[in-house]
């Protein structure tokens, strides 16, 4: 038995576009919500301070970390505690490793 399919009438075709359209001006795109709360919320460890790679360390004690990077050497930092410190430009930090209390 074929199926019978009507065409939609154009008001119902502009009242769908209408809404598509409503719907596409007001979204947030995922990754700025996402990069706007990590940078609101300063997580403790590594961050991004628009091109700046920051360490902020939450502890109560100063922490020995040691900073990797994509070009050139690795170097060891002591942050003090409740402090950030500029570690390197962000793209250019690979990874930090917290090494213990300084």
């Amino acid at each position: 038995m074929p199926v019978k399919i009507q065409k939609p009438s154009p008001v119902a075709l502009l009242t769908v576009l209408t809404a598509v359209s409503a719907t596409l001006v007001t979204a947030t795109p995922a990754a700025a919500g996402v990069s706007e709360r990590s940078h609101l919320a300063a997580a403790c460890g590594m961050y991004r301070d628009g091109d700046a790679a920051m360490y902020k360390n939450c502890t109560g004690a100063g922490e020995n970390i040691f900073v990797t990077y994509l070009l050139g050497g690795n170097t060891y930092f002591c942050v003090p505690a409740g402090e950030s410190r500029y570690v390197g430009r962000w793209s250019n930090v690979f990874r930090v490793y917290n090494r213990g209390g300084c």
